[in-house]
């Protein structure tokens, strides 16, 4: 087993940001490969771990790589397991203890990978694997939760927010009932944002990823009347406004626009006074910024679509 560990590592080198080497890869079933070996990694975490790494740089922006680990393989009664490979990631993930291991944290970052393809976000959607986010214990709306802050709700965050790229996940995150109310409740906690690394950036906090999907669960026709028709998440969209960050505001900015985008009945709600006046708070501060950078441009832009639209 340290041979194929030693192999694995060197495998993943090998792939790394390389498009013509993960091409060899998927010619030679590199996924087909690994499913048949996936027995012999389950009794060996040092080894899962190898192979979670591996597989997380092939699938790396690769779509071919992410379809291959979706198809089966044949079974026998010493054969590989059932399904494909993307069904025994699916189960390792669900499986291990919620200690936030290191398999666990690979599994999820694999299945986040995986889900950006439309064929992987079929299985993941097919087999309801979406389901248990509804029932994970999460912090309390107004709580503060710190940088990196999240464990196995952070894990699945990050899954969603993969998932919703593309308008077919959209709609998945929105089928899961009470989802939409949930994400306005994580989008609303208060992150503690004095950490901050050497180039000025910060961590990634839950409340980020629940607002972005919810951001992106905006852009979907079948979705725009659900979101406007919860309280909970207009409030959290057109609170982001008022906040100090240009990255919130261009969050909250983006997400309003996409919602009157095309939709008379979004025009109607929105025009009240107090959101046409925050509306203009956010764009007379843009405007004045000293310093612009592509952040505030981009909010710039969408700040200007909003007027126009809520004048309209």
């Amino acid at each position: 087993m340290k041979e194929i560990k030693m192999s694995l590592e060197i495998l993943r080198n090998s792939l790394y940001q390389n498009s013509q080497s993960k091409a060899v890869a998927t010619d030679c079933r590199l996924a087909a490969v690994l499913h048949a070996l996936w027995p012999w990694f389950l009794l060996d975490d040092a080894a899962m771990e190898a192979v979670l790494e591996l597989l997380c740089v092939y699938t790396a922006n690769c779509t071919t790589a992410c379809s291959s680990l979706c198809c089966g393989l044949p079974t026998g009664p010493r054969g590989p397991p059932g399904g494909s490979l993307m069904h025994c990631v699916m189960k390792l993930a669900s499986g291990v203890a919620p200690d936030n291991s290191s398999v666990q944290q690979l599994a999820f970052s694999l299945l986040a990978n995986l889900a950006i393809n439309k064929d992987c976000k079929g299985v993941l959607h097919k087999s309801n694997f979406l389901q248990p986010f509804l029932s994970l214990p999460v912090p309390k709306p107004g709580s503060k939760t710190g940088p990196g802050s999240g464990g196995l709700l952070g894990l699945w965050l990050r899954l969603l927010l993969s998932v919703s790229f593309g308008e077919d996940g959209q709609l998945s995150v929105l089928r899961l009932t009470g989802a939409l109310d949930l994400l306005a409740d994580l989008a609303a906690t208060q992150p503690q944002r004095h950490h901050h690394y050497s180039n000025g950036s910060r961590p990634i906090t839950t409340t980020d990823n629940a607002l972005l999907i919810l951001h992106n669960v905006c852009f979907s026709s079948a979705n725009k009347p659900k979101v406007l028709a919860n309280d909970k998440a207009m409030r959290v969209l057109v609170s982001c406004l008022d906040s100090k960050e240009a990255e919130v505001r261009s969050i909250g900015a983006s997400a309003l626009w996409a919602l009157l985008h095309n939709y008379q009945k979004a025009k109607t709600t929105l025009k009240c006074p107090s959101v046409r006046l925050r509306v203009h708070e956010a764009y007379k501060v843009a405007k004045n910024e000293k310093n612009p950078d592509i952040m505030n441009t981009y909010l710039l832009k969408c700040l200007e679509n909003l007027t126009q639209l809520l004048n309209a």
